[in-house]
């Protein structure tokens, strides 16, 4: 039998009521007796004092008349004290034969008929000594004979109450009471200090198991609570199992837990030749506590090992391990919460960037610390408040491909500085602002800006071009036909002058809500747009299904078509599809002479790249399109994105 089976014996629910059961009867049992010992000296041992204090009376009271007879015979007799004691004894009689505080007395043994006995017979001595009364002569010698009896009947009865069987029953019983009491008290407080005993191996043996995950037996996240240190030659590992979710969501939770049996078998397969401690977190997360000095080797052999192909039903599924590792001696000494933290820090970038592991070193540390300052101020900035990062607009020229200098619109980028960092890259400010819930915060702030630069544009120079804005995913929401209406439209800026840019990355797929915005705002007469095409795994699809005016053209599809006519001919292609599908194209990264000739002479495109123009400052890009007023014609377009 197991140490598990034997523990579930111990604690099973028969043990644990029997011990229950046994402790209440033997406190029954206690509390019992100890009423029962009470009563028998609160109630039997006041009734002997009682009595033997109303016959020691009695005996003391009989004493003093049988003095006082026998001295009529002297010379000094005096007949009214003995009349008095006469008086007293009677009394004495009648008190213990009568009244209610003598019941004790009566009630004992044959007391009471004894009682009446000798009261008749002092009775009978009543008329003598009425006749001393009276003066007349009285044999004293007869009435001395005639109390004699009664006298020793008297010491009798004193006697029997005071050492008598009945007497010495009670008080037997008082002692056999007693050692009960003490009998059960000690059996108490044994089965007591068992129980306690139990209770404490218990409450042991449930920190422990509270410890431990019942079904793999490893240490679980309880484990970490009581961890006081990991040694500094340790590197810490944390793990998770990629797409757990979807295997238990699509099998159930046996497969998902034959899953995580397998997964830990295999993890313990690439850690075989180490000294370890495997922590499981959940049933798809682990942490692990290894000495190695060769951080690299061990991620190589744990990749080897929980990279598999996993059957389930008639499928294979690929099963994939994540890490993130704050290796043994990586950057300054701290606890070993913090490195933990760092460990997780590494996973969630490897979850991030799509990798198999993330390794804590000098970089990261570096990447993440500029993150945090990132993210701090973008905090400050968009609450309106005094920060250590700015965001501004820039706008790139986007031009015909009839005439290099006719500009159609622009496109307005992004650019944020950090006063420790510099210039930050947009992209990074984008994804700090989705992954912390900044998205709409950055989308609001990005809309109010861009209207209040170009409202003028609109307003004062009665410019006719399209204002195209790139969405960032979070922006991708109901709200955002509100937005719109409110930022953009009610600031000044035609609903016909607006295209909204979404990225293949942004509409994941889902077509229907997606369109549903589309619809919503193109019956105010706002285009829309699909941005970056071709960097996507499915681009083709995103251009059936997006119900979309216009598609830019991502640059690498530009690279390189100078010195390759077959990449010339597909982007060809490319620019050709979208006129099929009604579509007008803008072609991204033009940066010399020769990529904008053969973009022109494949005709119907709008351009943008270095060669016509570079980013410019919102005052810049307005005096360019007054310098150049009389050839821009009433279709220009303004293209905006982040």
């Amino acid at each position: 039998m197991g140490a598990r089976s034997a523990a579930q014996r111990v604690f099973s629910r028969p043990v644990v009521v029997t011990l229950f059961v046994v402790l209440v009867l033997l406190l029954g049992a206690s509390f019992h007796s100890y009423r029962q010992d009470q009563e028998l000296q609160s109630v039997s041992l006041a009734e002997l004092r009682m009595a033997s204090w109303n016959l020691a009376q009695l005996g003391h009271e009989a004493d003093e008349f049988g003095h006082e007879l026998r001295s009529m015979t002297t010379v000094a007799a005096d007949q009214d004290q003995l009349l008095l004691q006469y008086d007293i004894l009677w009394s004495r009689y009648d008190y213990l034969l009568q009244s209610r505080e003598s019941a004790p007395t009566r009630n004992h043994s044959d007391n009471e008929s004894r009682l009446r006995s000798l009261f008749s017979q002092l009775r009978a001595m009543e008329t003598p000594l009425m006749a001393l009364v009276s003066g007349q002569r009285v044999d004293w010698d007869t009435l001395t004979t005639q109390w004699q009896p009664q006298r020793v009947a008297l010491q009798q009865l004193v006697v029997d109450n005071f050492v008598g069987d009945e007497t010495g029953q009670l008080m037997d019983q008082v002692q056999a009471s007693r050692e009960r009491l003490s009998l059960l008290s000690v059996l108490t407080l044994v089965v007591v200090a068992v129980i306690l005993g139990y209770l404490a191996f218990a409450l042991i043996y449930i920190r422990r198991q509270s410890r431990i995950d019942q079904q793999t037996g490893l240490p679980n996240a309880n484990y970490l609570q009581v961890l006081q240190s990991v040694g500094v030659g340790q590197a810490i590992i944390a793990c998770e199992i990629r797409d757990y979710r979807v295997v238990l969501s699509e099998y159930g939770t046996d497969y998902a837990a034959d899953l995580t049996h397998t997964f830990i078998d295999r993890l313990k397969v690439g850690l075989e030749l180490y000294s370890f401690q495997l922590v499981q977190l959940s049933p798809s997360e682990f942490v692990i506590f290894v000495h190695t000095g060769d951080t690299g080797q061990l991620v190589r052999q744990l990749l080897a090992s929980v990279h598999f192909d996993w059957m389930v039903h008639d499928a294979v599924l690929p099963v994939r391990g994540i890490f993130g590792i704050d290796p043994a001696g990586a950057g300054p000494i701290m606890d070993w919460q913090d490195r933990y933290q760092q460990a997780q820090r590494c996973l969630a970038q490897a979850e991030r960037q799509g990798l198999d592991h993330c390794i804590n070193n000098q970089d990261l540390r570096k990447q993440l610390m500029e993150e945090r300052l990132v993210h701090a101020g973008l905090v400050r900035f968009l609450a309106d408040e005094p920060s250590s990062l700015s965001l501004s607009l820039m706008y790139q020229p986007i031009v015909s491909t009839g005439d290099i200098k006719d500009i159609r619109g622009a496109e307005v980028l992004l650019r944020a500085w950090q006063e420790e960092l510099g210039p930050v890259p947009p992209n990074r400010v984008v994804e700090l602002c989705e992954r912390f819930g900044l998205g709409r915060q950055l989308g609001r702030w990005l809309f109010r800006q861009i209207a209040m630069e170009t409202r003028q544009l609109y307003t004062d120079l009665g410019f006719q071009g399209t204002l195209s804005i790139n969405l960032n995913p979070a922006m991708l929401a109901d709200e955002l036909e509100t937005d719109v209406r409110s930022l953009l439209l009610d600031a000044g800026i035609p609903a016909s002058c607006l295209c909204l840019e979404i990225t293949e990355d942004n509409a994941a797929l889902n077509f229907g809500r997606i369109n549903e915005l589309i619809q919503r705002l193109s019956q105010a007469g706002v285009g829309f747009a699909l941005d970056d095409f071709g960097t996507g795994h499915s681009s083709l699809e995103y251009v059936r299904e997006l119900k979309i005016d216009r598609l830019k053209i991502d640059r690498c599809f530009v690279q390189g078509i100078e010195h390759s006519a077959g990449k010339a001919r597909f982007l060809g292609s490319i620019i050709a599809m979208a006129e099929q599908g009604f579509l007008k194209s803008v072609v991204e990264g033009v940066e010399n002479e020769a990529q904008w000739n053969l973009v022109r002479a494949m005709g119907g495109s709008l351009v943008q790249g270095f060669f016509a123009y570079k980013p410019l400052l919102f005052s810049d890009f307005v005096a360019e399109i007054l310098k150049h007023w009389s050839t821009v014609s009433s279709d220009h377009t303004l293209e905006v994105s982040s």
